[in-house]
């Protein structure tokens, strides 16, 4: 009898372990996605960097002439830079130099991906270095989908350089929509599984994931604010992306939208979402660089 229940219970704890490690490493090393590729490509430019532990990635630039600003435009989760051509494609042609970098462990890099710890060095490491180069220091704007979104927040966090940001369908705290989704996907509870998956993945960064979520930070961004947010969002509630609105320190304002899901507002208006997003830009960029 004792055996049996040594038995069982042994069994029991490696399943335990087999998910948390199998569940976290998925999380950590999404699988690829490919977006279609666009039958006519913007020009842009490539350029390899170096992160600051060493690692290189490779930076696009759609480049402009005469640039209001520089935007700095990041994918969201299971996504490429592809995911977001069209809208810098469409924010270059109205006066921004634009610059798209790859999370780690999507696209073209390799994983894996920090949730921030790592991408947001990144990409304060591209602003440093593009301010260095022929069009010089320019008022910096983010625009986030997603994920990339809270990403954002921690580069803005960071960085005196940027002067505005955008969220797209960006989360408050990441523990909800991760419930949600293994639901979706694999129909198991909250308890134990999805927790576990949480534990997993705060092992694996060194960091409770919690404190990487972005409504820890809100109350200390004081850039101005454009969140956008489709109402039918099934992964990210629009009452979620409102409490990080609610909780940003800077000036801030809201386009919602009924009948869009989650970072569809630029499939379903694209021209308007570039002309919304640009009008905020110029507002709060326009002849502000940093000294």
């Amino acid at each position: 009898m004792n055996s049996l229940f040594w038995w069982v219970f042994g069994s029991f704890l490696l399943l335990i372990g087999s998910w948390m490690g199998a569940s976290a490493y998925r999380l950590l090393h999404p699988p690829q996605r490919i977006f279609h590729r666009r039958s006519r490509s913007p020009t842009y430019t490539s350029h390899q960097l170096q992160a600051p532990d060493g690692a290189p990635f490779e930076a696009w630039c759609l480049p402009h002439q005469a640039p209001r600003g520089r935007l700095i435009v990041c994918h969201g989760y299971w996504a490429d830079r592809f995911q977001v051509l069209g809208v810098a494609d469409g924010l270059q042609t109205r006066g921004y130099e634009v610059w798209l970098v790859e999370l780690r462990g999507h696209g073209a890099r390799p994983g894996p991906y920090t949730f921030g710890l790592k991408e947001a060095r990144d990409i304060g490491q591209l602003i440093i270095w593009a301010g260095q180069g022929a069009t010089g220091r320019l008022p910096v704007g983010l625009l986030g989908w997603s994920m990339g979104g809270m990403v954002m927040c921690h580069v803005a966090l960071a960085s005196q350089e940027v002067r505005a940001v955008v969220l797209d369908s960006t989360y408050d705290t990441f523990f909800p929509v991760l419930a949600r989704s293994m639901q979706r996907l694999y129909r198991v509870p909250v308890f134990p599984w999805v927790w576990l998956t949480w534990w997993g993945v705060s092992v694996g960064l060194g960091r409770a994931l919690h404190q990487l979520d972005p409504i820890r930070i809100a109350p200390q961004l004081q850039q101005p604010l454009l969140a956008i947010q489709g109402e039918a969002d099934r992964r990210v509630e629009a009452a979620w992306a409102l409490r990080l609105f609610e909780r940003w320190a800077g000036p801030k304002q809201r386009w919602l939208a009924p009948n869009v899901g989650h970072v569809g507002m630029f499939a379903h208006f694209p021209q308007e979402y570039c002309d919304r997003v640009a009008r905020f830009f110029d507002q709060h960029l326009a002849g502000r660089v940093s000294c």
